[in-house]
């Protein structure tokens, strides 16, 4: 997927045509606590984790909802269980995406089952039930799910953490919302959630040790939109978390798909909406990069077909192979799975061993985005802007890349963040969204989002003026993403804080940046201005394309006009580069006029022959 240029590259909205798919997931480290199977204890997740909380007590589950308002919620998930660290968080929020309600029924059969995923209190729930659990009952969960709460946080190291931390393991990457009834019950009976919703304790089991709890309701859930903005009233109770290990490498897939392969201990496996041991007969959902994967696709396991694609475009445990990711994602989809026909979208938008059909790609995105796969939102929202073999619709576009946004994919946050600084799109200019939108894009690694928020700062929008801070910014930031030196190139440029221009030290920076470009064909960022600015004053020769010069200056040139004075500059340096230097020479005096400092070091500064 494409994203929005940086703000003062004017927004290109050339940069939102797709251009590459999303990076598989990576594979999470080797669980290390096989040894609690058994015991105990509770069973414990090494990197990813989806366990259910229904049952956790009404005040935990309130003090989780409570830390999640308030930062980035810390959980310690170790041999003890899963803890809620409250005074403990991470600098980010939580947005929300809407779903077409989904109820489902989970069985837990067994005490392995309910420790695997009730890693919360499971211990006591098998205390209140005794041994007839998996003998005569089971742990019956309705649940309706009506949305979702994400972070863009997709990673986090301990150095991210503030407060008391001690024993901190994972971090909240998201939660489910909704509704829950939680019995036991007589075990093997076929239930629908209404039931369970609506039950008592039934005459079988009366004499019985009983267990009963519930949160919201199914009528409440049933009303709700998929496109609205918060769960409604009776239906917002935490269902089950997304756990991200700190210090582990992103393993970001489609954002908002269900829980996979990765998300269960070692020695179980995802089916049936839970973490299960493993049935000859019955598929499952694989691990990213098992072989396992081939055969749990053929079995009909839609997840395995996702991952098995995934697999298929990145070479992992498999040969590289487009074409069978089509395949594999096609039968996913075929399937029903929503992040089946988001990745199969991604390859018709792309043309990848399929005919491009950007058309069949925004139909395959749609039932994504209603099913809270974030980045189908987002792709969607994009087509829309661009009209790319679609009409134009910039008020759907918006929407649908705000949904994307609150449902935890940080590119559509720099996306709408960028439409917000410079009101384009229709977006109302509003310099504290737009700021609180980068600051999301940044907390997901987007480069793009760090250095337009460091401009913010640096020109005193939306924050007081800190040109020190955004000086710190560009640094920290072009140290881990080479197309974020265009920016710290062009601040050398100029005098920054306490920090003088340095134009020898700005030409190593933006070489980072645009050998980047060229190397992994990257249109992000500042990357192409990067190029530009060498060619004209340092007298290099790297290749710029016409058409996307060309369309990048149509799109400045907007928002120019509209008084953003870093964009004139960025117009002037393809006037300069290209058939028009006379104009940008003028353009340049300009937005020097306008306070662009940048602008006016380089009119010091002649072309080089």
């Amino acid at each position: 997927m494409g994203r929005i240029h940086a703000i003062h590259a004017g927004a290109a909205l050339s940069a939102l045509s797709l251009t590459a798919c999303p990076r598989p997931p990576v594979e999470p480290e080797p669980p290390s606590a096989a040894s609690a199977r058994g015991s105990e204890s509770a069973l414990v997740i090494e990197g990813t984790g989806n366990p259910l909380v229904v049952d956790w007590q009404p005040e935990h589950r309130g003090d989780l909802e409570v830390a999640m308002r308030e930062g980035v919620a810390v959980v310690s998930y170790d041999a003890k269980g899963l803890r809620l660290l409250k005074d403990c968080r991470i600098n980010g929020t939580y947005g929300f995406i809407g779903v077409s309600t989904k109820e489902q029924v989970i069985a837990l059969e067994s005490a392995d089952e309910v420790k695997a995923n009730l890693p919360g209190s499971g211990l006591s729930i098998l205390a209140q039930v005794g041994a007839d659990l998996g003998k005569g009952s089971e742990i019956a969960i309705a649940i309706a799910m009506v949305g979702k709460r994400k972070t863009t946080w997709a990673k986090a190291s301990r150095t991210d953490l503030t407060g008391q931390c001690e024993g901190a393991t994972h971090f909240v990457r998201g939660a489910t919302v909704g509704a829950f009834a939680l019995q036991s019950a007589a075990r093997g009976r076929t239930r629908v959630a209404v039931e369970i919703f609506g039950a008592g304790v039934s005459a079988s089991h009366r004499g019985q040790k009983q267990l009963r709890s519930s949160d919201g309701t199914l009528e409440a859930c049933r009303q709700a939109a998929p496109d609205a903005s918060a769960p409604p009233p009776k239906c917002g109770a935490l269902l089950r978390l997304e756990l991200i290990r700190l210090d582990q490498p992103s393993a970001a897939g489609p954002l908002g798909a269900e829980p996979d392969g990765s998300a269960c201990p070692s020695g179980f496996v995802f089916a049936a909406g839970k973490c299960t041991t493993p049935k000859a007969s019955a598929p499952h959902a694989c691990k990213h990069g098992d072989p396992d994967c081939k055969v749990q696709c053929e079995r009909g396991n839609a997840a395995s077909c996702v991952t098995l694609g995934q697999m298929l475009l990145i070479g992992k445990g498999v040969a590289v192979s487009d074409a069978d990711a089509v395949t594999a994602f096609d039968k996913a989809c075929t399937a029903k799975s929503v992040d089946g026909c988001y990745w199969l979208g991604m390859m018709y938008a792309e043309g990848r061993s399929v005919a491009k059909d950007v058309v069949k790609a925004l139909k395959l995105y749609l039932p994504g985005c209603e099913s809270g796969v974030a980045a189908a939102c987002s792709a969607a929202g994009r087509v829309y802007y661009l009209g790319d073999t679609v009409p134009k619709n910039r008020p759907l576009a918006v929407k649908l890349l705000r949904i994307g946004c609150n449902g935890g994919d940080e590119l559509a946050c720099n996306d709408v963040g960028s439409l917000t600084f410079t009101g384009m799109g229709g977006v109302p200019k509003d310099d504290p969204v737009a700021a609180a939108l980068f600051k999301r894009a940044c907390d997901g690694g987007v480069a793009a989002g760090c250095t337009n928020w460091g401009y913010m700062h640096e020109v005193g929008r939306g924050f007081p003026k800190n040109e020190t801070f955004a000086d710190q910014i560009y640094r920290g930031i072009c140290e881990i993403h080479p197309s974020a030196c265009a920016d710290r190139g062009i601040a050398l440029m100029y005098d920054l804080g306490s920090r003088k221009h340095d134009w020898k030290r700005a030409e190593v920076e933006l070489e980072k940046a645009c050998e980047h470009r060229i190397k992994s064909r990257a249109t992000m960022g500042n990357t192409l201005f990067a190029c530009v600015v060498l060619n004209v004053f340092y007298g290099a020769s790297y290749p710029i394309e016409r058409k996307e010069a060309r369309e990048n200056a149509e799109q400045l040139a907007e928002t120019c006009a509209a008084g953003e004075a870093r964009d004139c500059t960025f117009m002037a340096v393809l006037g300069l580069s290209g058939r028009s230097p006379n104009e940008g020479k003028q353009l340049l005096a300009t937005s020097c006029k306008m306070g662009d400092r940048w602008a006016c070091e380089l009119a010091k500064h002649p072309p080089a022959k």
